[in-house]
């Protein structure tokens, strides 16, 4: 799961928020752990960060982790970062809701977690801890990248131990109940074959069954409790435990159906946070972990013989300038227009951004009949924008295209194809600055 929300977080934006708290952290003379929550000491010192949790980029963060959370249903989404020399885990941004821990607040490194302090690149195995301030909890946390590649902090999740036991008791006593209802018909069948043949208010037993055994096994039965037999006897006694049986089996039914609402409610659950998983949350299309799966499902259609698809590389001109120029938020905003062009053009494939300014397209069908005029029309849009006085600079959109067609002479895998279309897209740059576009 942490590893889920580390690749749902954007990286730089993390790391403009984490230098912000750990210069703040590093200014501080007196430092306080949480394991003094609640004292006047920690107070001065956790009041020394509050200023920090009003700032923009900290609480679009924040808002951001609280979605991850809230659809995943655990008890915490947080962000910190490790000072392996001083064993300390420094909180950068908090996504609960309630008892919020203030960034630049710190907790002390499990001591299970030592081992890995010299290298953080795996981030921490799973580990329980049962303390005061938290209670019994699983712990998890993975290493966040930003788009150079560099570890910026931790993503770690939070599960409570006690939902967890809940939930597999509530299961086994299920499944018991289950157990049970399904051994007593057995019986009660069984019995009922027996008693079959002695008398003859068995075989109005007998056809109940029969009748019972026919109806949908969703539908509420009243087969039993219909039959009309005052014999006094084991027989009477008999048809009473049948009517027991079926008002237990329609309780039985109504509850595993029930449960099987709960089942199908938390498989969506996991397919939403998968889409999570595969889409990038700048611009909202597929994202490098969707296309590695593509690429992958690409690799083995080819050993199958596929042969009618190709890869087209977009990358974005000019991005580091305007960022440097105008603020990243610029910068954004001219990944976000280069990437609904993309989508607008090639609206018969699948999109990816696989870098902080590169997409990818994987052309089949219409897209790959007549990628040249989509070609074509790309390079006049981008024009267009270029020779449009009235946009901001961030608005004129400069891209270089280049794409390549499988070739099953040459290509062995779907890298192939992109590794092609990504020196054609050089080409294509080069060509553009040359003609200062």
């Amino acid at each position: 799961m942490a590893g889920t929300v580390a690749q749902m977080v954007d990286g730089d934006k993390m790391e403009i928020i984490r230098d912000n708290v750990m210069e703040r952290y590093h200014s501080v003379e007196n430092k306080v752990s949480n394991e003094e929550m609640g004292s006047p000491e920690y107070a001065e010192y956790e009041a020394q960060f509050k200023d920090l949790m009003e700032d923009h980029e900290y609480l679009a963060m924040r808002d951001h982790l609280r979605k991850i959370q809230d659809v995943s249903e655990v008890d915490c989404v947080y962000a910190g970062f490790v000072i392996p020399e001083e064993r300390r885990f420094v909180y950068i941004v908090d996504a609960a809701h309630d008892d919020i821990i203030t960034p630049g607040c710190f907790d002390l490194v499990e001591e299970s977690c030592y081992p890995y302090l010299n290298d953080l690149s795996s981030g921490f195995p799973a580990f329980i801890t049962d303390t005061e301030e938290y209670g019994w909890v699983a712990t998890s946390c993975m290493p966040i990248y930003n788009s150079k590649g560099e570890m910026v902090c931790f993503a770690a999740v939070d599960l409570s131990m006690d939902d967890i036991l809940g939930k597999v008791r509530n299961f086994l006593y299920s499944l018991a109940a289950v157990l049970i209802g399904l051994t007593a018909v057995i019986c009660i069948l069984a019995i009922m074959y027996v008693r079959m043949k002695i008398v003859k208010p068995i075989n109005m037993l007998s056809e109940a069954a029969e009748q019972y055994g026919q109806k949908p096994f969703n539908d509420a039965h009243s087969e039993f409790s219909a039959l009309k037999i005052s014999t006094g006897d084991e027989i009477e006694v008999l048809l009473r435990s049948m009517v027991q049986m079926e008002n237990d089996i329609d309780s039985y039914i109504s509850s595993l159906t029930q449960t099987r609402a709960q089942l199908s409610s938390a498989r969506q659950q996991a397919d939403d946070m998968q889409e999570l998983a595969h889409m990038d949350a700048l611009t909202g299309i597929r994202n490098k972990l969707a296309y590695d799966k593509e690429t992958a499902k690409l690799d083995n259609a080819i050993a199958e013989g596929l042969s009618d698809f190709g890869i087209a590389m977009i990358d974005l001109n000019f991005l580091k300038s305007i960022n440097d120029t105008y603020g990243h938020e610029c910068g954004d905003k001219s990944i976000k227009k280069l990437s609904k062009i993309v989508c607008e053009i090639f609206m018969h494939s699948p999109v990816f951004r696989i870098g902080g300014d590169e997409f990818v397209v994987i052309l089949r069908n219409h897209d790959y009949k007549h990628i040249k005029e989509l070609n074509e029309e790309f390079n006049r849009t981008i024009e267009e924008f270029a020779d449009d006085d009235t946009l901001y600079p961030w608005e004129k959109i400069s891209a270089a295209l280049g794409y390549a067609l499988f070739d099953e002479a040459t290509d062995q895998f779907a890298d192939d194809v992109f590794k092609r279309a990504d020196q054609n897209m050089y080409k294509r740059k080069k060509e553009m600055k040359a003609n200062r576009r």
